[in-house]
């Protein structure tokens, strides 16, 4: 791999941002979510009430990880749900 590519590749945690607000990690907490509460449906109002309880209320966050989450095929969306695949 030339050098050139290798500074093009694109990383899913960039080494100066937060780690406890990237996509991965809310993502991961969403995840956690429906593990603990053993449902395959949830409310988006539900993921925002438990992210804050997180310590993550920027509403940019959540649109990411959810999207993340989507564009992974784990979760899909049908109002006013998210469904884990």
């Amino acid at each position: 791999m030339c050098s050139q590519t290798k500074k093009n590749k694109k990383m899913l945690v960039s080494k100066d941002e937060n780690i406890k607000t990237s996509t991965v990690y809310v993502g991961s907490l969403v995840l956690q979510q429906f593990k603990k509460t053993k449902k395959d449906k949830i409310t988006i109002f539900e993921i925002a009430e438990n992210l804050q309880k997180q310590n993550i209320s920027s509403y940019r966050y959540i649109v990411f990880a959810l999207m993340f989450l989507h564009s992974c095929k784990i979760i899909d969306f049908k109002e006013p749900y998210i469904y884990k695949v």
